[in-house]
């Protein structure tokens, strides 16, 4: 009895000292928003009296404003983001998402209504803040003055960290699990498609062939525009990249997307700068600078790239008569002599439709106001030029603008070379598994590891296990292919639950070195040479080639076990089982992360979502329940 009690002291000792551990205020607040606390933490006097303070400081509007450490706020500061509450809400740096996922969180552990009643407010914001055709702005109510804030906005991540957050409400799941009722969760998964449907739209069409994206777009026309003075309208590199990474996010993609995601991924590797990166560098007036170098294999791209053409005089000239009507002057005194402009006239006179398709730039700094909407072509220095005022300009970035904002970048890289073709492949999968039911042996259904002397043992959901008896402990490669490394000359037998028929394996990965390629040599007793199943080398840059490898059982289906070797080199490899005879008693715990059943269908023009066998119209409303999506 006493080393029960010994064993449940301690037990509860760490489980103290593990809450205790994590001091909130050493972390930043959208780090306590996401979760990084530990679970129970969200239901502590401590999180209790944060919350109380979010929705102390919680705007009129419904949201709140950007860049506030809301869990480390000082009386005084307290006090003065409650008189500003009757002041705009802010969508922007993750601003009002963060602070619903905090609440939402607290919510669940408390069970304390306030903390849902002020999340809803936020939550009806966001439906109210929607614009016409999808997505949202910066700023809720939109400014008076018609700035850049009001536009249909993908910088920052803003369109798609909404969107993220409407799509959990939407599936029921994690933090927002029967926090808002069906009703509700619909209205979140319109939203959410309308959002999807704007991205589509607002891909730039650029002379019949579909591009990317610009950071910001009109609302209505849908055409890129500019932000501050120095963000141009172009296609922008790294918003693009980060569109098409949440795209390829999304379950059971439309034909549509699908084509959305492909051209544009083609769009953009065709205007990538090859063989080139970014060093940072102290240049020989001691000042930090970044500089573009030869590095072959790899690439970057403009954050603003000019667009030509048709579309390009198209999307210019609308900016430049957006300038013209606005006849905003800047001034610059130099040497005691004043120089006097137009935005349009800077525009105007720096624009060159000859440079298409390169990276521009331009310079935001209030003592330098005549630079304000200046192209600039020349991304290290080069000599100022003079205007036709006789005024000095520059004609390059210089080393505080080049290291202070990233103009250049290796955005899309990663998107193009290791997630655009995980994400083909899976559509792939999706193809091949018709008639299956699939075991994917992943990072996402592993749940630990046996260790026994000397066999090492991977557990994964649905009862299958992968075992060595060389010693290789789990190690994880790609996290965007979810894979698992495996080691070269080591057999790995693959456990089987009773039951289980398997009438097809895949193997989907990469080497993971650059010196040989690797290969399968052996499945199930059978042996292959270094060149048929073979797993191409990282190349000089250390990009790895993807490559998918299918073996079919369907004429002596496998029970039992599976087992095979690599050989050459470690691989990284998602490995899927294929069973057209699986047992129902075998575990299903690996269709546990799929989304709930949406369909989404225009009738007589108007959008109708069905979700859980219930229909509802655009608002959110039941129009009928017990639907049958095959008779509509």
């Amino acid at each position: 009895m006493k080393r029960k009690i010994w064993g449940l002291t301690l037990f509860l000792l760490g489980s103290f000292f593990s809450l205790q551990a994590q001091n909130v205020s050493s972390l930043s607040w959208g780090q306590v928003c996401s979760g990084k606390m530990e679970s129970e933490w969200y239901g502590s006097e401590e999180a209790q009296k944060i919350a109380d303070d979010v929705i102390y400081v919680q705007r009129t509007s419904g949201g709140w404003m950007k860049n506030e450490d809301l869990h480390k706020l000082t009386p005084a500061k307290r006090q003065t983001l409650y008189n500003e509450r009757n002041k705009q809400s802010c969508l922007d740096n993750s601003a009002t998402t963060m602070e619903m996922r905090f609440l939402a969180k607290v919510y669940q552990k408390t069970g304390i209504e306030k903390y849902k009643t002020a999340f809803l407010k936020a939550l009806n914001m966001i439906f109210i803040a929607e614009k016409t055709h999808g997505g949202w702005s910066q700023y809720y109510p939109l400014s008076s003055n018609g700035s850049y804030h009001n536009y249909l906005t993908f910088n920052d991540d803003l369109m798609t960290n909404v969107m993220k957050l409407l799509q959990e409400i939407a599936n029921n799941k994690g933090d927002f699990e029967n926090l808002v009722d069906a009703e509700m969760r619909a209205k979140c998964e319109v939203s959410f498609q309308k959002g999807l449907e704007v991205i589509i739209k607002c891909q730039v069409d650029d002379n019949g062939t579909k591009s990317a994206w610009c950071a910001q777009h009109d609302p209505e026309t849908l055409l890129p525009v500019e932000g501050r003075p120095h963000e141009l309208p172009s296609i922008s590199g790294s918003e693009s990249a980060h569109l098409l990474s949440f795209l390829m996010t999304i379950e059971n993609p439309s034909k549509e997307l699908q084509a959305t995601i492909t051209s544009a991924v083609k769009w953009l590797d065709a205007h990538k700068i090859e063989d080139k990166a970014l060093e940072d560098f102290t240049n020989d007036a001691g000042e930090k600078d970044r500089r573009v170098i030869d590095k072959p294999g790899s690439a970057i791209w403009g954050r603003f790239i000019q667009l030509g053409g048709k579309t390009g005089e198209e999307i210019y000239n609308a900016f430049f008569t957006k300038l013209k009507n606005r006849n905003q002057k800047r001034s610059y005194t130099t040497n005691g002599k004043t120089y006097t402009y137009t935005e349009y006239e800077i525009a105007t006179t720096s624009y060159k439709p000859e440079m298409a398709y390169q990276p521009i730039y331009a310079i935001y700094d209030d003592q330098y106001q005549h630079l304000y909407y200046r192209f600039l072509y020349n991304y290290e220095d080069s000599e100022p030029e003079i205007d036709n005022k006789g005024c000095p300009v520059v004609t390059s970035l210089n080393a505080i603008r080049r290291t202070s904002y990233q103009f250049l970048g290796n955005w899309c890289q990663n998107v193009i070379n290791v997630e655009y073709p995980a994400w083909l492949q899976r559509i792939k999968d999706q193809e091949e598994s018709a008639g299956y039911t699939t075991y994917p042996l992943t990072t996402e259904t592993y749940t630990g590891s046996t260790t026994g002397d000397p066999t090492i043992t991977y557990n994964f959901s649905g009862g299958i296990s992968i075992s060595n008896d060389k010693g290789k402990g789990y190690a994880t490669g790609l996290s965007s292919i979810k894979s698992i490394k495996y080691s070269a000359g080591v057999k790995y037998t693959i456990q089987l639950p009773k039951g289980l028929t398997v009438n097809k394996i895949k193997f989907y990965g990469y080497d993971n070195y650059a010196d040989a390629d690797a290969y399968i040599s052996t499945l199930n007793g059978t042996n292959y040479n270094s060149t048929e199943y073979v797993f191409p080398a990282k190349d000089a840059a250390g990009n790895a080639t993807l490559t998918s490898h299918t073996f079919d059982f369907s004429e002596q289906p496998v029970q039992g076990t599976i087992e095979f070797i690599i050989n050459g080199k470690q691989c990284g490899l998602a490995i899927t089982l294929y069973s057209k005879d699986s047992t129902s008693g075998i575990d299903n715990t690996l269709n546990e992360n799929k989304q709930n059943n949406v369909k989404k269908l225009l009738q007589n023009g108007q959008l109708l979502i069905i979700k859980d066998g219930t229909l509802y119209n655009a608002a959110g409303q039941i129009v009928e329940q017990n639907t049958n999506s095959d008779k509509l």
